[in-house]
């Protein structure tokens, strides 16, 4: 489902390009009469499609019907476009060269689905049009050419068949982008573990659901022993790489539906749902055994960590409270001679 950033985003990009076509649409009206000599249907056509389409801004900017606004769009292009392309000779019409923007206008506002549904429905009245031309009504004056018909029906169709693939296009292309944004948003550049921002998305959502489900949930706050010391004798570089190491082993050995981050500096974070304080405690143990059996850099440093563990209490109690509480348990550990596992109070 979009978020509520892609809703707002959506609603903001369908004003605009409503207003786009307002501006546009008075000021064909204002200038035609000074350009072209147009029987006065084209006027009154105009003006109306002009106060349908004020109605409809007024609709989206109230945000009356959120969920339809798009769909309100697209009748409201059919609205407007049909009765012009009727009187002024279909394909041969000089608004027709502008359906070829509609699978385009689709997918940047609807999606694939919008896009594909418009083309589809298009590229056969396109083709309708063309077939039975002579037949439409021409209030514009100009001379029924045949071979001006079909050449314009072709070209009309393969402009809108190349619309829809380059929004097909575009699209793949923004997501790709919008994902790689979005992962480098969450995403510690260094571990590539959750950074604090990751956690608190995740975090949140595992904790509405240990709530909803009145299932236990548990968190373990991370600090490695004694780290200001390899940055100050061998230098940030190498910690960097003790933080990678410890970030990776840690990764590797929690379950797939826990959730880690570095916290910040040389601490990590990881939530732990259907889990218990107990059966977290064993967990943290089984993390510090791991660290301290192993050595981390190309130095080979023996690195043991610290850990505090809480679970989530039934009664006000939340995110910021459960971490705090940990952190109060891990520095616990710490006044107590480090490389163990403490408990929340």
């Amino acid at each position: 489902m979009p978020n509520r950033d892609q809703i707002t985003l959506h609603h903001t990009l369908t004003l605009r390009i409503v207003e786009l076509t307002i501006v546009i649409l008075a000021f064909a009206v204002a200038l035609r009469p000074l350009f072209t000599n147009l029987p006065n249907v084209f006027i009154w056509v105009a003006v109306g499609n002009l106060i349908l389409l004020m109605l409809v801004y007024s609709v989206i900017r109230r945000r009356l019907f959120p969920q339809w606004e798009f769909c309100l769009c697209l009748v409201t292009a059919v609205a407007i476009m049909l009765p012009t392309l009727a009187i002024s000779g279909g394909v041969n019409s000089q608004l027709a060269f502008f359906l070829p923007l509609s699978p385009l206008l689709a997918a940047l506002i609807g999606g694939r689905r919008e896009s594909i549904v418009v083309a589809a429905s298009l590229i056969p009245a396109i083709v309708l049009a063309t077939v039975f031309s002579e037949h439409v009504i021409d209030l514009t004056g100009e001379l029924y050419s045949q071979e001006k018909t079909i050449d314009r029906g072709f070209w009309l169709v393969a402009a809108t068949i190349f619309s829809t693939v380059f929004a097909w296009f575009f699209l793949q292309r923004y997501d790709a982008l919008t994902s790689k944004l979005k992962e480098e948003n969450i995403k510690d550049p260094l571990t590539n573990l959750y950074n604090r921002r990751g956690l608190n998305i995740y975090f949140k959502k595992a904790l509405d659901n240990a709530i909803c489900s009145a299932s236990p949930i548990s968190l373990i706050l991370i600090d490695i022993d004694n780290f200001k010391t390899i940055n100050d004798q061998y230098g940030h570089d190498v910690g960097d790489i003790c933080l990678v190491e410890v970030a990776n082993l840690l990764s590797a050995n929690v379950r797939r539906t826990d959730i880690i981050a570095r916290f910040g500096g040389e601490e990590f974070i990881i939530i732990l749902p259907y889990t218990n304080q107990e059966a977290a405690a064993l967990i943290a143990d089984k993390l510090r055994q791991l660290v301290s059996k192993n050595t981390f850099s190309p130095f080979a440093f023996p690195l043991t960590i610290t850990l505090g563990i809480t679970e989530h209490l039934q009664h006000n109690d939340n995110a910021l409270k459960m971490i705090k509480r940990a952190d109060k348990a891990l520095y616990k550990g710490k006044d107590r001679g480090r490389n163990r596992v403490e408990p929340a109070e």
